[in-house]
């Protein structure tokens, strides 16, 4: 990653609700544009919620080393006292549920 954890932290504190492009149970999802409109999505996980840290844990270890060209890259990561942020290449086509709920719907078309 060219940034440093400072200008992630600056960057994500200035996101606000149009910004999230998903939620789960242990956290949420953010398009960050960084300031050279390097564009990136960052999972941040709230500490807060028991087990958050294995979760992270886990991510980190699997999505770390593993590298396919169906999933998506993780950039780096960041451990911050009140949360834990996994940033991934930012992927403009949807999530995977919409791409999903797509298919299923040009299934049944036909």
């Amino acid at each position: 990653m060219p940034y440093t954890s400072s200008e992630i932290i600056e960057k994500l504190e200035s996101l606000d609700e149009e910004d999230i492009v998903g939620s789960g149970g242990f956290g949420t999802v953010y398009r960050m544009v960084m300031n050279d409109c390097g564009t990136f999505a960052v999972k941040r996980i709230d500490r807060s919620r028991e087990g958050s840290d294995q979760v992270f844990e886990r991510e980190l270890e699997i999505l770390g080393s593993i590298k396919h060209i169906n999933l998506v890259n993780l950039r780096g990561y960041c451990r911050l006292p009140t949360s834990r942020l996994l940033i991934y290449d930012y992927v403009a086509l949807g999530s995977l549920d919409d791409l999903l709920h797509g298919m299923i719907m040009i299934h049944f078309m036909h």
